[in-house]
């Protein structure tokens, strides 16, 4: 997953009529586009409907909390040569949202999303700032893995009278991510062409980073846990679901399905000595070999000795082979580079013959 870059560009307009009773230090302020150019959020853009909460602290001796907070909702417009991302205010009691209102001044403007129509951005605590810059003990909120957490910071002069403020949102991703590409073959496919081109999706599960004392800071975006950048493996007995989707399509007349895509987000994971952390993969209606279509487990363990640092997407490949199935290593790719390697070891393989249904967790 590949990161581009671009801007969000803000709009202040003085609304300074003769009828107006608004002081003309302030400015009606409105983040109103984010462009796909520029956004850190990997190959693509923002999740269309994902939530974004934005704190301005103004900068000035004696700031010791958030000026306001806003939340936004990203919304996608889509054309023949581009694709253009807003930042529309989000409704309150069914009404539509209104603008950020501020002051003339400088403002280092914090933005946090969790890249998802779902899940809405945790509530950071925002006093205690010092000069106008969030606390560096306080200023945190609890994390959890399953999260893609994004965060933006910039700096911003908003002079009075200036109509048009442009105000760049760069986010980066302050998570990891791990993917597992599945790849079928000759002696691993479906029963035949249609079965193949609709071949159900594997259920793969994977062993996360602890979630003990994990917090995110506002004031740079980092992920400690436990005051550290990296946590431990949490259980292995807690496996976490991954989102699978199928890549590519199925040739023409073949029985061997697309490959299939497991991504899961987590909370990063700190390097260590021989370090693995657990995979699961349940195939459901799969051929191996000369045996009847069943569904077929695999267990192993994914070298993560150099840890699955923060902004790195971890990406692994499983090549379904007869009864032999291969992991191979580990390849780190942008969001940022990486420093995991190594090969999946411990790897089990069953197999129940009696089942020819559909995937089974």
């Amino acid at each position: 997953m590949r990161m581009h870059r671009g801007k969000a560009v803000g709009r202040a307009c003085a609304e300074r009529t003769g009828k107006s009773r608004r002081s003309p230090f302030l400015h009606h302020f409105r983040i109103y586009r984010v462009e796909s150019i520029g956004v850190d959020v990997g190959a693509d853009t923002l999740v269309t409907d994902a939530h974004v909460r934005l704190y301005p602290y103004r900068q000035k001796e004696g700031v010791t909390d958030v000026t306001v907070t806003k939340n936004y909702t990203v919304k996608t417009e889509t054309t023949e040569t581009s694709k253009v991302q807003s930042l529309i205010p989000d409704k309150v009691d069914g009404n539509n949202g209104i603008e950020m209102i501020l002051p003339s001044g400088t403002f280092r403007f914090y933005a946090v999303s969790t890249n998802s129509q779902d899940l809405t951005v945790p509530n950071f605590h925002t006093a205690d700032a010092v000069g106008g810059v969030p606390s560096a003990s306080k200023g945190t909120v609890s994390v959890t893995n399953g999260v893609d957490y994004l965060y933006a910071m910039t700096q911003q002069t908003i002079a009075f009278g200036t109509q048009i403020a442009h105000v760049p949102l760069a986010f980066k991703h302050v998570g990891t991510q791990v993917q597992l590409t599945i790849k079928f073959g000759e002696s691993a496919h479906a029963a035949d062409y249609n079965t193949a081109k609709d071949f159900n999706l594997a259920k793969v599960s994977i062993q996360a980073t602890s979630e003990t004392n994990a917090a995110m800071y506002l004031y740079n975006g980092q992920i400690q846990i436990d005051g550290k950048s990296g946590g431990t493996p949490g259980s292995d007995a807690a496996l976490k679901e991954m989102t699978v989707v199928r890549s590519g399509t199925v040739s023409d007349g073949s029985n061997i399905p697309a490959d299939q895509v497991a991504t899961y987000h987590l909370l990063p994971l700190a390097g260590a000595s021989g370090q693995k952390m657990k995979v699961k993969i349940v195939i459901g209606n799969l051929i191996v070999g000369d045996a009847a279509a069943a569904t077929h487990t695999y267990t192993g363990s994914l070298d993560a000795t150099g840890g699955w640092s923060a902004g790195t997407s971890n990406q692994y490949t499983l090549t379904l082979s007869g009864t032999e199935i291969k992991f191979s290593t580990v390849t780190v790719k942008p969001w940022e580079t990486g420093t995991s390697g190594g090969q999946v070891g411990d790897i089990e393989h069953t197999d129940d013959a009696s089942s020819t249904g559909a995937t089974t967790p």
